[in-house]
C-alpha cells in the first residue's frame, strides 16, 4: 500500500523510492559502496556453475540462497544468526519469544543438509512434539520451495513415522527424535546436533546420550590419515602452511537454543561457562580456572564457542507485535518477562514461594536421598489413582468469565503429599467440548460437577475443598442435583461438623465437601504459611517432569484416542501451577492483615488486571484439607496400664506410662510421687 502510493507520485526519484523500499534493512546505503558478491563470476576463468554454487554456499550469501532457492526472505538479524551459527562448533542461541528460534533452527538444519551432502543431523527437544515442531517447519519450507524441490531427487523430502521424523535432502538426513529417557535413541550417530528448548532437556540425558552422537568424526578414516600425515611431517621437520583438507568439512557441531530460564537451571550454567571461555581469549591460566585447574587438550579452541543473546528490544521495529509485547509487559510477572522476552537468566523468583524452593520439591528417580520421608516417592502425573490411597481435591470454582475453573488432586500419604493431577476449564473450553461432542452437559457448573464425579471414580476422594466465593455455591448445588445423578452415584454434601450443626448433616449421600472462605484473612495467612513450610520441609511434592514424561503421556493419549483432558494436558497444568506459585506476592494491608496475590498490572487507561492464580488457589485448599486429614488421630481409650504385681513378672519399666488418657494426667502419673 505504501509502495503503491509512492510510485503513483511524480515528484519522487527512483533512487528515493528505492531508499524507502530498503529502509527495512536498517542500513544507510547513501555513502556505502557495497561489493557485488557475484562480481568474480564475470571475470573468472573457472567453471561458471561451480563458482556460482560456491558463492551461494558461503554464509555471507545465505540471504540470496534463502530467497531464490528456499523461497524465504529473511530480515538482516536472522541472516546474521545463520551466518554466525554456521561458523562455530558450539554455538548457543538464547533469544526472546517471537524471535523465530524454532523456525531458524529448522531452516538451518535444511541449509546444513543441502550444502553438505552426506550430512547426518539430529534434532532433539524437551518432548517429541518439540522436535515435531521443527519437522513441521521443515515440511512447510519444502512445500513452498519449488526450486529447491527441482534441485533435489524424487526420493528427497519429509517422512514421518511413529517414533521419529526424517527429512532426506541432497544425500543428507535430518532426523527429529523423541528424547525420552535416552534408551531408545542411544547409539545414534550425527555430524550435527540441534537441541531446542535446552532448559527443558534433562542434563544427564543430554550429556550421557545426545552429546555422544557427535563424538565420531564425519569421515573417521580420513581424519585418522590426516592427523597421522601431519604428525609424520612434524617428525621429519617438514614445514607446512595451514592446510584445510576438506573445505566442506566444518567438523561436528552441537547447537544449543532456547529461551532463558532460572539461574539454577543447567542452561544458565552452560551459558556462564560459554561466556567465560569466550572472555578468556584462549588464555591458559583463565582456561585452567574454568576447567577446575586442568588445562584443556591441544585440540581445544576457544573460538569454537559462540553466545548469541537476543532480547526483544534489539529486534527490528515491526518484527514483534508491539501490542502483544505491551500486554506481556503489563500482565506477566517481571521475572518471567525478563526470561521470556529479555533473554535474561533470572536468579530466582521474587515472590512468596521461591522458584528454587519449588524445584527442590520436584521428585526424581533418586529423590529419597534428599527428602525427609520414608521410601522413594518417585511418581509422575497420572489420570487415575490407586484404590488403596486417599485423595483430596482442591477446587477453585471461579465464576464464569476469563478466570479458570481449576481442580488440583493431592495423593495423601502418612508423611507427605503428592500433586498427581491438574485440570482447568472455562466457558470457552466448555463450548469447544460441546462442539466436539466431548460432553453433553449444557450448563457450565453441571459440566464441572460431572468432571468431579468422573474423577472420583478413578481418584478415591476423601474430601472436596471448594472456594465458597464466586461460583463455589453454584458448584456445590450442582453436586447434589438429583437430576444429574448417574447409576450408583450419590448426592454430595458438606462435611459433618460436630461443633457446627447444619441442615444437610442428616441428608442421605456423601458428606465430603469443605467450603473455604477466601475472604477470611486468618485462614489465608495460616494456609499460605503452612504450605510454604510444607515446601521447605519437602513434604508437598511435585511429580517427576522430563521429556520422558511428556513423551509417554503423548503416546498414551495417542494410543487411547484421547483428544480432551489428556495426560499431556495434566502434565502441563502442573507445570503452570509452578509458574503461578512463583508469582504469588505477600503484602500487608493498612490494617496489618496478610495479603497473598499476583502482581497488579495496568492494561489501559484506568484499567488494571491481575495474573491468574486459579491453580495456586486450588492447591492451597487441597493442601489445607490434606493437612487436616493427616492431623486427625482417633483418641485412645482411657485405660490403666498394669495389673496385679504378681501377674507382671517384673516387666514394667520404672518411669514408663501408667495410663492412657489426657496428656496432663499421663505426665502427672509419671512423676516419682504423683500423690504429693
Amino acid at each position: 500500500m505504501v509502495l503503491q502510493q509512492l510510485e503513483s507520485r511524480g515528484d519522487l526519484s527512483a533512487e528515493t523510492i528505492q531508499a524507502i523500499k530498503d529502509a527495512w534493512l536498517e542500513v544507510d546505503f547513501t555513502d556505502v559502496d557495497l561489493p557485488d558478491p557475484f562480481e568474480s563470476l564475470y571475470s573468472s576463468d573457472e567453471d561458471f556453475i561451480k563458482r556460482f554454487v560456491y558463492l551461494l554456499s558461503q554464509p555471507e550469501n545465505f540471504h540470496i540462497l534463502c530467497k531464490y532457492i528456499f523461497n524465504i526472505e529473511l530480515p538482516p538479524i536472522q541472516n546474521v544468526i545463520l551466518q554466525e551459527v554456521w561458523n562455530k562448533r558450539f554455538p548457543m542461541l538464547c533469544g526472546s519469544r517471537g524471535l523465530g528460534k524454532t523456525f531458524l533452527l529448522s531452516l538451518y538444519s535444511m541449509l546444513r543438509a543441502f550444502l553438505m551432502p552426506g550430512r547426518k543431523i539430529v534434532v532433539v527437544g524437551a518432548a517429541f512434539r518439540q522436535s515435531k515442531f521443527l519437522f513441521d517447519y521443515m515440511k512447510g519450507i519444502w512445500d513452498n520451495a519449488p526450486v529447491l524441490r527441482d534441485l533435489c531427487q524424487n526420493t528427497d523430502g519429509p517422512k514421518a513415522s511413529v517414533d521419529r521424523c526424517i527429512f532426506h535432502i541432497n544425500g543428507s538426513t535430518v532426523t527429529c527424535l523423541p528424547l525420552g529417557n535416552g534408551d531408545k535413541i542411544r547409539g545414534q550417530r550425527a555430524n550435527d546436533i540441534i537441541c531446542d528448548e535446552f532448559a527443558s532437556v534433562p542434563r544427564e540425558i543430554f550429556e550421557t546420550v545426545v552429546a555422544g552422537f557427535a563424538n565420531v568424526a564425519s569421515s573417521p578414516i580420513d581424519k585418522v590419515k590426516q592427523k597421522a600425515m601431519l604428525r609424520k611431517c612434524k617428525e621429519l621437520g617438514i614445514e607446512l602452511t595451514e592446510i584445510d583438507f576438506d573445505v566442506t568439512d566444518k567438523g561436528n557441531q552441537i547447537v544449543f537454543s532456547g529461551t532463558a530460564y532460572y539461574d539454577f537451571n543447567h542452561f544458565a550454567e552452560y551459558w556462564k561457562r560459554w561466556k567465560k571461555i569466550i572472555h578468556s581469549g584462549g588464555n591458559v591460566e583463565a582456561l585452567k580456572e574454568i576447567f577446575k585447574g586442568k588445562a584443556p587438550g591441544p585440540d581445544f579452541n576457544w573460538k569454537d564457542y559462540l553466545v548469541l543473546r537476543i532480547p526483544y528490544d534489539v529486534l527490528p521495529a515491526g518484527f514483534l507485535d508491539a501490542a502483544q509485547i505491551a500486554r506481556a509487559r503489563a500482565t506477566v510477572h517481571t521475572g518471567t518477562f525478563q526470561m521470556e522476552y529479555g533473554a535474561i537468566f533470572t536468579t530466582d523468583s521474587t515472590g512468596y514461594y521461591k522458584r528454587s524452593m519449588i524445584e527442590k520439591c520436584v521428585v526424581g528417580p533418586n529423590s529419597s536421598v534428599d527428602l525427609p520421608i520414608s521410601g522413594n516417592p518417585f511418581f509422575t502425573a497420572t489420570l487415575e489413582g490407586s484404590k488403596n490411597k486417599k485423595y483430596v481435591y482442591g477446587i477453585d470454582a471461579n465464576a464464569q468469565g476469563s478466570d479458570n475453573f481449576c481442580i488440583i488432586v493431592l495423593e495423601v500419604h502418612e508423611d507427605h503429599r503428592r500433586i498427581v493431577y491438574g485440570w482447568t476449564t472455562n466457558t470457552q473450553k466448555h463450548k469447544k467440548a460441546q462442539s466436539k461432542s466431548a460432553t453433553e452437559e449444557q450448563n457450565y457448573y453441571s459440566y464441572c460437577a460431572r468432571k468431579i464425579r468422573n474423577l472420583m471414580k478413578v481418584f478415591p476422594c476423601e474430601e472436596l475443598v471448594i472456594d465458597s466465593q464466586g461460583g463455589g455455591y453454584a458448584l456445590y448445588e450442582a453436586l447434589h442435583d438429583k437430576d444429574k445423578l448417574q447409576d450408583n452415584e450419590q448426592l454430595i454434601w458438606q462435611n459433618v461438623d460436630p461443633d457446627k450443626a447444619k441442615p444437610s448433616d442428616d441428608y442421605t449421600g456423601l458428606h465430603m465437601v469443605r467450603l473455604i472462605n477466601f475472604a477470611d484473612s486468618k485462614w489465608m495467612s495460616e494456609s499460605n504459611q503452612t504450605m510454604r513450610k510444607d515446601f521447605e520441609d519437602k513434604v508437598l511434592l511435585f511429580p517427576y517432569f522430563d521429556s520422558l514424561t511428556l513423551g509417554l503421556s503423548y503416546e498414551k493419549d495417542e494410543i487411547e484416542g484421547r483428544t480432551f483432558d489428556t495426560l499431556e494436558d495434566a502434565v502441563f497444568e502442573i507445570e503452570k501451577l509452578k509458574d503461578e506459585l512463583a508469582m504469588i506476592v505477600h503484602t500487608e494491608t493498612a490494617s496489618g492483615r496478610d495479603k497473598f496475590d499476583t502482581p497488579e498490572t495496568i492494561i489501559g487507561v484506568g484499567k488494571k488486571e491481575k495474573v491468574r492464580k486459579d491453580r495456586y488457589s486450588a492447591l492451597l485448599m487441597a493442601n489445607w484439607g490434606a493437612r487436616l486429614i493427616n492431623a486427625y488421630k482417633p483418641p485412645e481409650p482411657d485405660i490403666a496400664i498394669g495389673g496385679w504385681a504378681g501377674d507382671r513378672d517384673g516387666d514394667f519399666e520404672y518411669g514408663a506410662d501408667m495410663y492412657n488418657g489426657p496428656d496432663w494426667w499421663v505426665k502427672h502419673m509419671k512423676k516419682e510421687n504423683p500423690y504429693g
